[in-house]
């Protein structure tokens, strides 16, 4: 049994908004007083998803979004819900009145996300996932600055977000008004899930990124990439399309996934003075 949560704009008062709803702030309350649901789950129509998702993937609290603001965005929301918070469901509001859904960027997400699912699947349960977007704020405003995660203990990962600044849009009828980026063009979608097969062996997917690598341990020696294969996963396994060389990972510094598509890599990182 699931509740959803209504969420809160900023600034609103208890009267303005469903006040006992099962926001972050009452989770505990839900929690104590309701023992019989079993999840507390977002409904998150603003544009600063990754701050809601956040507040939600608490412990015991596994994360759920019944519903989302669909568009665009989608697309890689689901990659760091997935990713980040090893979420067990992601479910974008109205999926089914969209027109020409195979060119749907949340198309091309879900049927990447169903190849990786069995090693997906297998890396959540060791904790060896992590998503990358970039940061939005409820007016829109994006943070598209580097992001640096490290899964698997051994090597950080620095993510780089290609193009523009996104324009983000609010869903629910009084939410707040898009602001056009710095640059003035239009929406992109960019982001990307990690998952680490070992400590120095990874699969990175998504759009619109570019990954660098360096040790995680103060002094170590510089990372380098030893293989790179941009590819599939058939059946539970991988499957390689082409080998990437130097030129295409720029002399083994960097990950690169095109702008506009939803592709895959599989990489090996060493280490080198």
């Amino acid at each position: 049994m699931f509740v959803n949560a209504a969420l809160i704009r900023p600034g609103y008062l208890p009267g303005r908004y469903v006040s006992a709803g099962p926001l972050p702030h009452l989770m505990d309350v839900w929690r104590a007083a309701a023992p019989s649901i079993d999840l507390i789950t977002p409904d998150i129509y603003f544009p600063n998803f990754v701050e809601w998702a956040d507040k939600y993937a608490v412990s015991g609290n596994p994360l759920f979004i019944p519903e989302s603001r669909f568009g665009p965005q989608s697309a890689v929301h689901a990659l760091y819900a997935f990713g980040t918070h090893r979420a067990i469901g992601f479910s974008p509001f109205a999926i089914e009145s969209v027109e020409n859904p195979e060119r749907h960027p949340l198309a091309r997400s879900y049927a990447m996300l169903a190849e990786l699912a069995p090693m997906l699947l297998a890396a959540q349960a060791r904790g060896m996932t992590a998503g990358v977007i970039p940061r939005v704020a409820f007016d829109g405003r994006v943070d598209d600055s580097p992001q640096r995660i490290v899964v698997g203990g051994t090597f950080a990962l620095t993510a780089t977000f290609e193009g523009a600044a996104a324009v983000a849009t609010g869903a629910n009828p009084g939410a707040a008004p898009a602001r056009a980026s710095s640059s003035g063009v239009a929406e992109s979608v960019r982001g990307g899930i990690v998952i680490a097969l070992a400590p120095d062996e990874f699969i990175i997917a998504g759009t619109g990124i570019v990954v660098t690598f360096t040790p995680v341990s103060p002094g170590d020696p510089i990372a380098g990439i030893l293989t790179a294969q941009e590819g599939r996963v058939v059946d539970g396994q991988w499957r390689t399309i082409r080998w990437l060389n130097g030129d295409q990972t720029h002399q083994g510094r960097h990950i690169r996934l095109e702008p506009n598509e939803f592709t895959m890599q599989r990489v090996r990182v060493y280490r080198y003075r």
